[in-house]
């Protein structure tokens, strides 16, 4: 994008808006710091296949030994 930093970040909800036109499930939220300021935070985005495929998965469980301590370490 062009020009400053402001105007990129004015440019985000345009963009997000034109990508959910081809991609109806696509999912966005722009945060800023007050309804004054406008001031830019974060944002977040997911496009519909991560979506869909989140839906699918198990939790699962990983223990990588970094702060085992005591007996458990030897297993390791």
């Amino acid at each position: 994008m062009r020009g400053g930093f402001e105007n990129a970040y004015q440019l985000l909800t345009s963009y997000f808006a034109e990508v959910r036109l081809v991609d109806l499930d696509f999912a966005f939220d722009i945060q800023t710091t007050s309804c004054k300021d406008k001031r830019f935070t974060k944002c977040f985005w997911c496009f519909s296949p991560p979506k869909k495929t989140y839906k699918l998965l198990r939790p699962v469980v990983v223990i990588d030994g970094t702060f085992l301590k005591g007996d458990i370490v030897e297993l390791y």
